[in-house]
């Protein structure tokens, strides 16, 4: 190989390397920037409703059992990717205040239901306002088509990773242990 020829493959494998470099700094900065974002919105949320005296993850339990009252602990600790004992802690601080209410599984006499109040229920409409000029915010300078592709983009993100994941059990319950 000439000295002409090993330029080249030098040049080549730099380029090789700075671009390898280049992505993996790039998914690095991906990750953390959906990090700092969702800790951003977090932030602005709890100081936009500090004044009910709830912290976003309570917000976050009453927003879950919206949705689907009437869950375990465990699995409204499934639901909040949080551990059980800290969904415990959590669920007797909103139950002290009357947010909801443990009531007995007829399926399970060990387990207990988490339910929502009435007084929670009220406050829904607060949370969905307070979210919407939270991401309002969020949004500000962009375009709808911009907002549109980012939701979009993040919803294929999502789907992707569920899909990969069910893929990787489906395996995993395949295989002989």
């Amino acid at each position: 190989m000439d000295m002409k020829e090993r330029g080249c493959v030098d040049i080549i494998s730099r380029i090789t390397i700075y671009t390898a470099m280049a992505t993996a700094n790039t998914l690095n900065s991906f990750g953390y920037l959906l990090q700092e974002a969702k800790r951003l919105l977090s932030r602005r949320f709890e100081e936009k409703a500090s004044h009910y005296g709830l912290t976003s993850s309570q917000w976050r339990a009453i927003a879950q059992l919206s949705r689907t009252d009437g869950l375990t602990q465990v699995a409204l600790a499934n639901y909040l990717e949080i551990e059980p004992m800290t969904v415990c802690r959590l669920v007797d601080r909103l139950e002290a205040r009357g947010f909801i209410q443990r009531i007995p599984d007829p399926a399970d006499r060990r387990a207990k239901l988490v339910w929502l109040t009435e007084k929670s229920r009220s406050m829904m409409d607060i949370v969905r306002e307070i979210a919407v000029e939270v991401y309002s915010e969020a949004f500000d300078g962009f375009t709808d088509a911009e907002r549109q592709a980012l939701v979009e983009g993040l919803q294929r993100i999502s789907a992707n990773l569920d899909e990969k994941a069910l893929k990787d059990k489906a395996f995993s319950e395949q295989e002989p242990a």
